[in-house]
């Protein structure tokens, strides 16, 4: 007896669960922090670095306390990055935070 047809990949079991408990998919934080730099581009790239998804918000943290705001100014165009890549929908903001707030 074959039960092949009740089995989905453990990755699809796992986002599903991540989702329904409101949790980051690892994978894609993984994927946002391997490609970060390509990403970013040169307002965000050594500025700053993700830490987290909440949700559709990426959560950012700045090199530092001043750099907050400066990092702000870019984020349409890191969101039109991400949508990009990622597809519209997965990203819809993006916070930036002080270093160590997270």
């Amino acid at each position: 007896m074959s039960h092949d047809r009740d089995l989905e990949p453990i990755s699809e079991s796992m986002e599903e669960t991540f989702r329904k408990l409101g949790l980051p998919d690892p994978a894609l934080m993984a994927q946002v922090s391997s490609e970060w730099e390509s990403l970013a581009g040169k307002h965000w790239s050594g500025r700053s670095k993700p830490v987290s998804v909440r949700s559709d918000t990426l959560i950012v943290e700045a090199a530092t306390p001043s750099m907050v705001a400066f990092l702000k100014y870019g984020e349409t165009e890191l969101l039109e990055s991400l949508k990009n890549r990622f597809g519209s929908g997965v990203f819809r903001r993006v916070q930036v935070v002080p270093p160590g707030r997270v």
